[in-house]
């Protein structure tokens, strides 16, 4: 469309090396320097943000960061993550549809998830990402849907570089 408008997106879009669904503790780990999660989970947003992998971001996540964002008074950068992962060619923003809602349904019922995990599950899926990629060791329950692996592994079977 060219209305000026971000692209978010139910489609899967073009096709890079890997594609990854990012859950909201990577992008928390980097914006509080959280240790020892900050150095590989930085690694990941760079290589998203260098196209070496392309990052699927669940309107579930965005709405969990715009929390704390929100709680903490921080809107300009509120406002500059957002137009960050909105205007890069290597984030996609994943909407939760019905279809994804009732996948989600599923997942949790599956797996007895949270149902904002098990969305952000059901939205990585939709986006036909690799892997999950989380701290959250409970979402490892999702693993017969899609792999969830830590950012420092992504890292390291990628062959890059996790030091901030």
């Amino acid at each position: 469309m060219g209305d000026g408008q971000p692209r978010i997106s139910e489609k899967a879009p073009r096709r890079v090396a890997v594609r990854v669904s990012i859950d909201t503790n990577i992008f928390v780990s980097v914006k509080n320097r959280e240790e020892p999660y900050c150095g590989p989970s930085r690694a990941v947003l760079d290589m998203a943000d260098e196209g070496t992998l392309e990052g699927v971001v669940s309107t579930v996540v965005v709405a969990e960061i715009c929390s704390g964002y929100h709680t903490a008074g921080e809107l300009k950068e509120k406002d500059e993550f957002l137009t960050h992962i909105l205007t890069s060619p290597n984030y996609v923003v994943a909407e939760v549809s019905v279809d994804v809602a009732d996948e989600a349904g599923r997942i949790r019922a599956e797996t007895g998830l949270k149902l904002p995990d098990a969305l952000i599950v059901a939205s990585g899926l939709k986006m036909k990402a690799d892997y999950l990629i989380t701290y959250d060791e409970s979402l490892r329950e999702a693993d017969s849907y899609i792999e969830a692996i830590t950012a420092g592994e992504l890292v390291e079977m990628l062959g890059g570089r996790s030091e901030s």
